[in-house]
């Protein structure tokens, strides 16, 4: 399930559970503040990096349709229309030249966006790979891709469309917070269920029922890698009940990294 962000401050725990020197009570929030503050502008940039990726896809979709259209009324045109002289050949001929040209344009354009968006796959969690909309999304680039050279100008406008939803989605997931149930094994392979959330894409938190077990969790090029962290298991539970509404509203500290 899905919610608004709670109240978190991810900071450096190392920090805020130092004794010497001793930091008077407002020191320590103005400090907590701005650690607050840096991390949730780290993850306003992911939303925004996320949000031009889906509006340069949208224009793209929008003006390679009304090209495709375009020429292909044209063509169309041109193939009904008499030939009654030499000059009229050489035009139709020119315009089938112009669009095979723009034919192979495209298909290059959206190659190189179809590599971009497989790029980022590994950025997608589990949670929302399992998703169906996704999970077949991701399934029809990954066969866009085996495509040989010689067809991958075919099915422009649908492979496209297919980029522009995928990305709706990746959206869609990164501007909440997201709480599901996952099965995690400890470094000696014992299996606990878990409660794990996900701020976005910038971070995973999990923690077993009895809080015996905890979890911290970040993307890279390679995929979510989760190390253990049993000191953070309190917390974790805290900004869980936050985000489930067992709790009021508060500053957790946890630590982050992008």
């Amino acid at each position: 399930m899905r919610h608004i962000f709670p109240f978190i401050l991810l900071g450096t725990l190392g920090a805020l559970n130092a004794q010497e020197p001793k930091v008077s009570p407002t020191e320590e929030l103005r400090i907590t503040v701005r650690q607050w503050v840096d991390a949730m502008r780290q993850i306003q940039e992911e939303e925004n990096e996320w949000s031009r990726d889906q509006e340069v896809l949208q224009n793209y979709k929008e003006g390679l349709e009304k090209e495709i259209e375009d020429l292909r009324e044209k063509i169309a045109d041109a193939t009904t229309r008499k030939q009654g002289s030499d000059a009229e050949s050489l035009k139709q001929t020119q315009e089938r030249d112009r669009f095979i040209a723009a034919k192979d344009e495209l298909g290059k354009l959206l190659r190189g966006l179809e590599e971009n968006m497989a790029s980022k796959i590994p950025l997608i969690p589990a949670p929302l790979r399992a998703e169906p909309k996704v999970s077949q999304a991701i399934e029809d680039l990954e066969r866009d891709l085996k495509l040989p050279e010689e067809k991958r100008n075919e099915g422009v406008s649908k492979r496209l469309l297919n980029l522009i939803n995928l990305t709706a989605e990746i959206e869609k997931f990164q501007q909440t917070v997201v709480l599901r149930q996952e099965l995690r094994a400890n470094s000696e392979g014992k299996e606990y269920n878990m409660q794990v959330i996900y701020l976005g894409l910038a971070a995973a938190y999990a923690v077993n029922e009895d809080g015996s077990f905890a979890l911290m969790g970040k993307p890279d090029a390679t995929g979510w890698k989760f190390e253990e962290r049993k000191d953070l298991a309190e917390a974790i539970r805290s900004l869980i009940s936050c985000t489930t509404g067992d709790q009021d509203p508060q500053f957790i500290s946890l630590p982050f990294s992008k």
